[in-house]
């Protein structure tokens, strides 16, 4: 099972009509205080971020699936994001290998070369 693409705009529209829905933001800590993160505050939501560093390690899977297992259900649509969609891609592959089958990828990125990303065409916010 592979998790399903969606454009930013779609993503933010189910975000906002799905109650069990979570964005997942997984860039570094350094593009979150340079570029922003998504702002999901006029829709009552926060953004959730897990630092998707370097080394990707038996260690930091661990860690990943337990954040997972501990903040969400598994019925729960998650919508995972990064800068152009590779890492948000691998990161709801591994969602849907620990059971969470409602995996989404927003392939246009939240700051990618496309003008369809996320941070050209809805809100952000720094911190």
């Amino acid at each position: 099972m592979e998790p399903i693409n969606i454009k930013a705009t779609d993503a933010f529209d189910f975000l906002s009509k799905k109650v069990n829905s979570h964005l997942i933001d997984t860039r570094s800590d350094i593009e979150w205080k340079s570029t922003g993160i998504p702002d999901l505050s006029s829709i009552n939501k926060e953004t959730n971020l897990i630092n998707w560093g370097p080394v990707l390690d038996q260690i930091f899977f661990e860690q990943y699936k337990n954040f997972l297992l501990t903040s969400f259900n598994k019925n729960d649509n998650l919508l995972f994001i990064c800068r152009s969609g590779s890492r948000s891609l691998m990161a709801a592959q591994f969602a849907i290998r620990f059971g969470f089958e409602n995996s989404f990828n927003i392939y246009e990125g939240f700051y990618n070369e496309n003008d369809q990303n996320w941070k050209k065409n809805l809100p952000i916010k720094f911190i």
